[in-house]
Order: C-alpha cells, then sequence, then structure tokens
C-alpha cells in the first residue's frame, strides 16, 4: 500500500513540474470601431517574473485560435524600462485573449527597417510597410542643404523598399523620385520643418535647427523602429537651444510617435509643430486645404502633383494646441513648453494613390487616429 502511495505522489509531483507555466493578456477595445493590427504593450519584468524566465529562455504568444503572434521586446522610448509589444486586432467593444508561455518562436516577417545612409550623404531613412520618412544628416549640411525637416516617402506596396530605392537611385537604375510601381519621393521639404517638426517660435518668427549629428537605433524591428537624434545648439531668439528627437514608428501605423526636448536657460518657450506649405500666397491655399482642431490636429492637403497625385499630412497633439495658424509657410499648431519636458506628438501621412481617395477622407482618418490615441487598448494581466 505505502508503495502504491508513493508511485501516485511521484506521478502527481512530476506532472506538476511538467506542466506548462503560462500567463494570460486580455486586450479590451474601448471604441465604438474596430481596432486592427494594432500594439498591445505589457511589462517585460512581470512577464519574466510570473514565467521564471531565465537567461537565454525564449517566449512565444498564442491568440485565442493558438496561432503565434508577432512580438518584440523594445525599450519603450528610451530609458523607461522594457515592455513586450505584440500585434492584435480587437472588434469594437469587444476583448481577446493571448497566452504567453515559454517556446521557440516562429520567425516573423520584420514589418519595419531604418538605418543610417551614409552612401547619401548621411540620409537615415525608416519605414514600416505603409509609409517612409527621412531626415538629412552631417555630410548632406557640408554641401550647403540645411534642413532638419522630415521628409515623407509615398508607398503603395507593403515590402520594406529602403535598401532597394537606394541602391537603384544611386545606381542610376530608377531613380526613388520616379514611381516605378512601389511609390516614390516627390514630397518638398527644403529648409523647412517639412512633415510635422516642432521648432521654437520667437516672436513669431520659426527658429529652425540644423541637420542632425548623431543618430542613435533605440528600437530595431520586427513590428517598431526607434531612433534618437542630437542637434548642435543653435538660437532661438537669444537663447541658446539643444534639441534631441525621439521618432518612433510601428507596424501598419501611418504615423510616428515624436518625442522632443528642448533645452534651454528659460522657464517658458514657445515651440510650433508645422506642415510646410507653398511659400506663394499659403493664405490663400490654407482656406481649402488644411483642417485645424486646437483639441488637436493640423491636417494640410499638399498641391497636386498631376502625374503622382497628393500628399495628405498631418499632425496630433494628444493635449490639444493652444493656437493654430498659417505662418512662416507653415501650416502651425502653436504650444507653451517649459524647457527640459518631453514634448510628444504624431506625425504622418497619406498619398491619394494609397488608399485615401480625398482630403474628407484623410480628415475622418485623422480622426479616428486621434480617437485612439486618446482612448487606447486597455491590457491586463490575468
Amino acid at each position: 500500500m505505502k508503495t502504491i502511495l508513493l508511485i501516485s505522489l511521484v506521478l502527481f509531483f512530476s506532472g506538476c513540474a511538467s506542466s506548462k507555466v503560462e500567463m494570460v493578456v486580455t486586450v479590451h477595445n474601448p471604441s465604438t470601431f474596430n481596432r486592427n493590427y494594432e500594439i498591445a504593450e505589457v511589462e517585460w519584468k512581470e512577464i519574466q517574473q510570473k514565467l521564471n524566465l531565465k537567461s537565454g529562455e525564449d517566449i512565444i504568444i498564442t491568440n485565442s485560435s493558438k496561432e503565434q503572434v508577432p512580438f518584440q521586446i523594445v525599450l519603450n522610448g528610451e530609458n523607461n524600462g522594457d515592455k513586450l509589444i505584440f500585434l492584435t486586432s480587437v472588434d469594437a467593444g469587444k476583448e481577446e485573449s493571448y497566452t504567453i508561455l515559454k517556446g521557440k518562436p516562429e520567425t516573423f516577417q520584420p514589418l519595419v527597417y531604418g538605418r543610417f545612409v551614409p552612401e547619401r550623404k548621411d540620409d537615415f531613412t525608416w519605414e514600416n510597410n505603409r509609409s517612409a520618412f527621412r531626415v538629412y544628416g552631417p555630410a548632406l549640411k557640408a554641401t550647403g542643404e540645411i534642413s532638419n525637416g522630415m521628409d515623407y516617402w509615398s508607398k503603395k506596396t507593403e515590402e520594406l523598399i529602403i535598401d532597394k530605392w537606394y541602391e537603384n537611385d544611386l545606381a542610376k537604375v530608377a531613380s526613388y523620385h520616379a514611381d516605378y510601381g512601389e511609390g516614390l519621393d516627390f514630397y518638398k521639404v527644403g529648409r523647412t520643418l517639412g512633415l510635422g517638426m516642432t521648432a521654437p517660435l520667437d516672436n513669431d518668427t520659426l527658429c529652425l535647427g540644423h541637420n542632425f549629428v548623431t543618430a542613435e537605433i533605440i528600437d530595431n524591428g520586427p513590428l517598431r523602429f526607434t531612433v534618437k537624434f542630437t542637434y548642435d545648439p543653435y538660437l532661438a531668439g537669444n537663447q541658446e537651444t539643444i534639441e534631441t528627437r525621439i521618432i518612433s514608428l510601428d507596424a501598419y501605423s501611418f504615423f510616428n510617435k515624436i518625442t522632443n526636448v528642448f533645452e534651454a536657460d528659460t522657464t517658458l518657450l514657445t515651440v510650433a509643430t508645422g506642415i510646410v506649405m507653398p511659400v506663394d500666397n499659403p493664405e490663400i491655399i490654407a482656406e481649402t486645404t488644411t483642417f485645424g482642431d486646437n483639441v488637436g490636429i493640423i491636417a494640410y492637403e499638399t498641391p497636386e502633383d498631376k502625374q503622382n497625385g497628393t500628399i495628405f499630412t498631418a499632425a496630433i497633439h494628444p493635449q490639444g494646441f493652444r493656437e493654430i495658424k498659417v505662418s512662416n509657410g507653415h501650416f502651425i499648431g502653436i504650444n507653451n513648453y517649459q524647457p527640459g519636458q518631453q514634448y510628444t506628438y504624431y506625425v504622418g501621412g497619406g498619398w491619394s494613390k494609397a488608399g485615401f481617395e480625398n482630403f474628407n477622407s484623410w480628415q475622418e482618418f485623422v480622426i479616428l487616429q486621434k480617437n485612439k490615441i486618446d482612448n487606447p487598448l486597455i491590457v491586463k494581466v490575468n
């Protein structure tokens, strides 16, 4: 009898030891519309503790259909603690459950990418499966081309195209300023803020910095790309200003998350987030091509290119703008700013040849995006 009991206990405890340790995460959609291909975040330390993860051990995430889901461990900007992010789709007012456990994950196709491009005068360019963006580096400044604005590349493919477009352009096989079926670069930046960058505003004058000095990749896919840019000091009025930018782009998103920090020896700055406009009569153009909302949206429709179509642009500030107007050749949203604090907002673009029929459809999309920012998915660890 003792022998049978001993065997039973051994089997019981060995069964417990071999059972899978797992945790369940629920993602709730608080919106009245479906939320597809968005990013959910969980504290990485919490996962490590609950799963008793040891160094070198991998995890997998599965949905309710037991299919593996793409994920990534990120720094969440910079020095804010590691996060686990994963792709999720949740219907309006519903929730989805995901299981996290130890295991060998599948290899997922990267949906974001970016790099320093020294072969093209120190560009830094990044993309996801929707759009691509670029800022200009030291080598271009040395030629006299100075700009710290952001460029926008229109895409109509979900493929990652940066390397291909640069290689073909530099080899004079195919210019990325022409559309060969995947999209092109026809956005005009010059000495402006380009697509939605931010600068100090002194007595109604935009104080523009120069090309970036350093670029540090913080997160590098497959779902999120994050880079930190530093700049040489420049004057905002009579105040020397030091600027850094952290730019983050998620898979499937049309919008970058931008976090600016301006350092200056003053207690208050005025800053303006701006979208470049044509220099000829911008006030007249603004009557039909802009959409502004002080609760946090500025949007602009660029002049139509007869061959390549129209680019639609927008910036979203979650806390809203103090004032919106046309100034300095830009459509700008203005706010008071305390030096040293993070100034976080979102910037993106759409294209008439890739899903946006007209400016009205773009406005509706941007308003929906603002709603998503204001009402994030609710993630709960069970």
